[in-house]
């Protein structure tokens, strides 16, 4: 039998697994306690590590009362400990619910730690942010892959529709989302666009907006990505040059320090964390003459030796901006025109999977372009975007806000892939101006 030792009773019967919860452990006896006996134990081994806990609590929770502060601290008659062991366990979308219920269950539902336990007992779920460009002034938009469902998100503090805020990096960093960076300037023919070192974080525990701690270098245009526990930031363009410089931040001191610079000035360049390392893809602003026919190159960062390799012809053709691409099951999946393909960094070739999105897509006379390229588990996700069409020798655009996926779990074995429809994003459509995973 599972113990939860609290702060007002004692622990018993605690094995090896032990979770760290502010000044409270948090013991399971095996993982049947969390994982297959459910809530039930959770109450019985509250029950059992205190003594007559359950007849004491019984007459509280058989009375009944408007008050809702009352009601939610009683449904289950549990202290915050346990109840975070319940939160733990709740899908996404209903621990989102759970901050209405009352202020008790609100400050459960807040805690930070209760992250890091979804994570550690395996029911984090990974949900699809992202900001389309139509209509104007739309919030970022979350999309739940489980349950097929949006959500809208707070307000970006100190985002207007009098101003263009652009070439941000948009990471997400394990229940968190960072905006970093980017130019911003007023809506006016005369207006110049200032740098900025900013960083903007939304927190998913609290559903909430703050301010973290300002980069050391102005960029924008540059690439980052999550490595280990670190976020790593490099490129760009700064305020009166292009960049070869790259930082690295630390979460748990909301601090930034400065790393080695690259062998190459980039901008406009895509960040992904591949086997343990940070890559910085494409974005040359020089470019580094190797032959006649050389291609887009990359960069590779070893934080053990703080030092950068170079990876020479690294992408399908020599356009300066990666094309959208995601890491599926810990390999580079790229959407190149009209086709998947899968980068091999052994050996550092490429190969096609299949057409995008479908086989009968490939043949039809429009092309598709701005769209988000994000990956949960083993699926790939492609959200809005624009098609562009031609029709009686005139050209047109077209916003649209649609969802389609692609499991790739089998990509070995499959000789075509197989696409599906997602819920669309409503009023949020068109070219999508950021996107990233946020696990919670």
């Amino acid at each position: 039998m599972g113990a939860v030792g609290v702060a007002t009773g004692e622990s018993r019967g605690c094995a090896p697994k032990t979770f760290r919860m502010g000044s409270v452990d948090l013991c399971m006896e095996d993982d049947r306690t969390l994982d297959d006996r459910g809530v039930k134990s959770v109450d019985e081994g509250v029950g059992e590590s205190l003594p007559g806990w359950r007849d004491s609590q019984a007459p509280m929770m058989m009375q009944k009362t408007d008050d809702a502060e009352e009601k939610g601290a009683l449904i289950l008659g549990l202290p915050d400990d346990a109840m975070t062991l319940v939160f733990a366990r709740l899908p996404r979308q209903s621990l989102a619910m759970t901050r209405l219920v009352c202020s008790s269950w609100k400050r459960v539902a807040e805690r930070q730690e209760l992250a890091s336990l979804r994570l550690m007992m395996g029911t984090s779920e990974g949900w699809i942010y992202v900001l389309a460009q139509t209509p104007k002034g739309t919030p970022f938009r979350a999309y739940d892959p489980i349950a097929g469902k949006w959500s809208i998100l707070p307000p970006i503090p100190g985002r207007s529709e009098d101003q263009q805020w652009q070439g941000f990096a948009c990471v997400g960093f394990r229940h968190k989302l960072f905006l970093i960076g980017g130019t911003r300037k007023l809506n006016s023919p005369n207006s110049e666009g200032m740098v900025c070192s900013n960083v903007v974080i939304y927190d998913s525990l609290t559903n909430k907006w703050t301010k973290g701690a300002n980069m050391n270098t102005s960029r924008s245009w540059a690439a980052a990505a999550v490595v280990g526990d670190k976020l790593y930031v490099a490129g760009g363009q700064g305020t009166t040059k292009f960049l070869d410089s790259a930082e690295v931040y630390d979460p748990h001191t909301d601090t930034w320090k400065i790393i080695s610079s690259m062998g190459v000035v980039r901008s406009s360049c895509q960040g992904v964390a591949l086997d343990g390392q940070f890559w910085v893809i494409a974005g040359e602003y020089v470019k580094n003459h190797y032959d006649d026919n050389q291609k887009s190159s990359a960069e590779v960062y070893d934080a053990d030796t703080n030092t950068w390799r170079f990876v020479p012809n690294m992408c399908l053709d020599d356009n300066k901006i990666m094309a959208p691409s995601a890491v599926v099951n810990g390999e580079l999946i790229c959407v190149h025109q009209k086709r998947l393909m899968h980068y091999n960094q052994h050996l550092n070739m490429w190969r096609q999977l299949g057409h995008f999105p479908g086989g009968e897509l490939y043949a039809r006379p429009y092309s598709k372009f701005g769209f988000a390229c994000e990956s949960v588990g083993s699926s790939l996700y492609i959200i809005g975007g624009t098609r562009e069409y031609s029709q009686h020798h005139h050209r047109y655009r077209t916003p649209i806000n649609s969802v389609e996926i692609c499991d790739l779990g089998n990509e070995q074995q499959i000789s075509r892939l197989w696409w599906r429809q997602g819920a669309d994003m409503g009023q949020g459509r068109g070219t999508m101006s950021a996107s990233t995973v946020v696990w919670m």
